[in-house]
């Protein structure tokens, strides 16, 4: 594909998440990038410890840098964000490269099994709504589903509970939704996939485990495949099972759950796209 994506996300040196997996995912698709980071880190935040330096002045920096050297994006990806003043930089960036043509997608990153990360406060959760009315995709997992449509995080939810959902969350102004981590009623994890018109559920097959950075590789994978302009149907079952295949690897190999999975190991054998 001769498309370029603006990239905006963190780059932990340690830990198979966020830009370290993002950048070799895209690749393996033959899109062109512009990276913009959002924070540096030593490692990833589930490592005790970690240092972080923030990058809003070097953001806006290279944003007016870009703007003057003319680029042009197919898409524009926001993931994990430093602090919510970023989203105003996030937003100025939209305003500046998303042509008609330019894909949105907003990953809201900030948040897991019904509670925010240890460095946001609730000013991250007002700031991402407004980023998210800008998207034409959305990528949340469940929790951060909820934290958006201010409702309450269960450790079930039903078809009405997810219709609700959806409605809150279409309401802020996000066109598709897809949302990771269900814990649907029935299943024990679950993609739910919106666009207004419809609502889809996607059972995935489900290892009981954590790892870090899943979230990023799916988002990633999604944005990709629309890029391809594949159905759906066929981009959530692969992405899913991706992951899955992933997971059950490092497993075997023992990789430890803060390290992210062994994506190397599949970039390398797989036929992603």
């Amino acid at each position: 594909m001769n498309k370029r994506v603006l990239v905006i996300n963190d780059l932990s040196g340690f830990g198979n998440t966020s830009l370290m997996a993002i950048i070799p995912t895209l690749y393996s698709f033959g899109l062109k990038l512009c990276i913009l980071p959002t924070s540096l880190l030593s490692a990833n935040t589930c490592f005790e410890g970690y240092q972080k330096m923030d990058t809003d002045d070097f953001m806006r920096q290279s944003l007016a840098h870009w703007q003057a050297l003319k680029l042009e994006f197919s898409a524009i990806y926001s993931g994990f964000l430093a602090n919510a003043a970023q989203v105003q930089i996030v937003l100025s960036a939209i305003d500046t490269f998303a042509q008609e043509d330019c894909l949105v997608l907003i990953d809201p990153v900030m948040a897991d099994h019904g509670k925010l990360y240890s460095c946001y406060d609730q000013s991250m959760i007002q700031a991402m709504r407004h980023l998210v009315a800008r998207a034409d995709i959305i990528s949340p997992n469940y929790t951060e589903a909820c934290f958006l449509a201010d409702l309450p995080y269960g450790q079930k939810c039903t078809g009405q509970d997810l219709q609700k959902l959806c409605e809150r969350l279409h309401k802020l102004g996000a066109k598709e939704l897809i949302i990771t981590s269900v814990p649907h009623e029935k299943w024990d994890n679950a993609v739910l996939y919106s666009s207004g018109a419809e609502l889809e559920l996607f059972k995935c097959a489900y290892i009981p485990c954590f790892y870090t950075g899943t979230g990023d590789i799916f988002s990633t994978l999604m944005l990709a495949y629309r890029l391809q302009a594949m159905d759906i149907h066929e981009a959530i079952n692969r992405a899913t099972q991706s992951i899955y295949h992933a997971i059950e690897l490092s497993q075997i190999a023992g990789q430890p759950g803060a390290e992210g999975v062994l994506w190397e190991k599949i970039l390398c054998r797989a036929d992603l796209n």
